[in-house]
């Protein structure tokens, strides 16, 4: 049989290590412009309260999933003229992975040789209305407001920027790089983006809050831990008091 204070404890010990994970990515990937912070979803305290009095099950932690935090970084500027911005905090760059298609609010993009426009992070192609972006190189490059892509004052495409019908339609790769949840998901083009040339979005996590909570957790890890010891104490000289079984 389950004795329900070791099982309160050990969900608490594995609840909390799952949020002291996401806010490790949080701080190592601070830095990186677009990126998402990222929270364990832990289920409900009064749902587990109200199971518990009606001895339905016992209270404790359950971690439920990831939830990203889509409020937009601070921007940055670089006058960089393959650094872009978007200015709306629910819409994404189209970029071509090995798993399909992906979005990003990444805008740090790179030139290579042949001219094609690849992000930064991890050279993946950037996409237009035409199909992946390719410009001549050494050319003078203008992205404006709504998009469009300018070589030496020519029109020559026009950035693909979508919108999720709703935030649970992506999953994450690794915080600033998302995919299609599933094919019944729904992305929507933007039509009238607002493109933000020479600047890229901070990540939003907020450095001194998650070292606060990191604090805080800590001191939760050190009360689940003091649960399982003192219980297994308890339990091991109850079981010597009561002797050898007859």
């Amino acid at each position: 049989m389950t004795d329900r204070i070791f099982e309160i404890g050990g969900a608490g010990l594995e609840s909390t290590d799952q949020r002291v994970r996401k806010l490790m990515d949080n701080l190592t990937y601070s830095e990186v412009p677009g990126y998402k912070k990222s929270e364990a979803v832990i289920s409900g305290f009064p749902l587990q309260l109200e199971n518990a009095s009606q001895k339905i099950a016992a209270v404790k932690p359950q971690v439920e999933g990831t939830f990203y935090s889509n409020i937009a970084g601070a921007l940055i500027k670089t006058n960089g003229k393959l650094d872009l911005a978007l200015g709306s905090d629910d819409s994404f760059f189209v970029i071509a992975g090995p798993w399909g298609e992906g979005y990003t609010r990444d805008g740090r993009f790179r030139l290579d040789k042949d001219g094609r426009v690849l992000t930064v992070a991890g050279s993946f192609p950037v996409m237009g209305q035409a199909g992946p972006l390719v410009v001549s190189p050494g050319a003078d490059v203008e992205f404006t407001q709504a998009g469009e892509v300018k070589v030496d004052g020519l029109l020559v495409d026009r950035l693909r920027v979508v919108q999720p019908e709703v935030k649970e339609s992506i999953d994450s790769l690794n915080g600033s790089i998302f995919k299609k949840r599933d094919t019944f998901s729904v992305i929507r083009e933007v039509d009238n983006p607002r493109v933000i040339q020479g600047y890229v979005e901070s990540s939003n996590v907020n450095v001194v809050d998650q070292m606060m909570e990191m604090i805080y957790l800590e001191r939760i890890y050190s009360i689940d831990s003091k649960i399982v010891s003192t219980r297994d104490a308890n339990l091991t000289k109850a079981m010597g008091m009561a002797g050898p079984a007859q």
